[in-house]
């Protein structure tokens, strides 16, 4: 019922209301791992509208309630921040993360540490990467193959998405009016492109 409201609220830009529901659900400890698209849907809202004190307000509320915190729940706040050049902020929060003793994913700690570089701030990479290491050492995970898998990830990510947009369209398409499937389309492709 919660995430539902939550999740509609949202849809409709009432940012402020979904907050305090969203604090309420946690408080009455209806907020659970499984939610976490809610969770994310209500992040990146406010993030994007730039509310970011509402969004720690959000976050700090399941800090204090005791909320159980996975990886994912973690990694969609890191995200979030990140996406919206608030590298500091993320790269603090995956400190905060590393301290709750889970580790974050391969593309994760590229992301910030590209966003780090950028900043010129050695300081805060450093602390991230030693403690990444340690993780991946204590885990038996060789931190050079998790670093490959981390610029991997954020390489492949960028193809998928292109993927999707081309499935969807390469359907029919309409042109003058008319109607084209995939048959007719290969028709009209120029030598030039196939080439390229």
């Amino acid at each position: 019922m919660f995430a539902i409201m939550v999740n509609g609220l949202v849809g409709q830009g009432s940012l402020v209301e979904s907050c305090n529901y969203f604090k309420d659900m946690v408080g009455r400890g209806l907020f659970v791992a499984p939610q976490d698209g809610v969770l994310k849907d209500l992040l990146n809202a406010l993030v994007r509208d730039k509310k970011l004190e509402l969004a720690k307000g959000v976050w700090g509320c399941i800090l204090t309630k005791g909320c159980e915190l996975n990886v994912s729940a973690w990694t969609i706040w890191i995200h979030a921040l990140f996406a919206k050049k608030h590298v500091k902020e993320a790269c603090l929060y995956c400190l905060d993360m590393l301290e709750a003793g889970l580790m974050p994913q391969p593309d994760t700690l590229t992301k910030l540490m590209k966003g780090l570089k950028k900043l010129y701030n050695r300081q805060i990479a450093a602390e991230i990467t030693e403690k990444v290491r340690l993780m991946a050492e204590e885990r038996h995970v060789s931190f050079k193959m998790y670093k490959r898998r981390g610029v991997r990830d954020l390489e492949q990510k960028p193809k998928s998405k292109e993927r999707r947009g081309q499935k969807r369209s390469s359907g029919r398409q309409t042109v003058r009016g008319q109607s084209r499937g995939r048959a007719d389309l290969s028709d009209s492709v120029d030598d030039e492109e196939l080439s390229s």
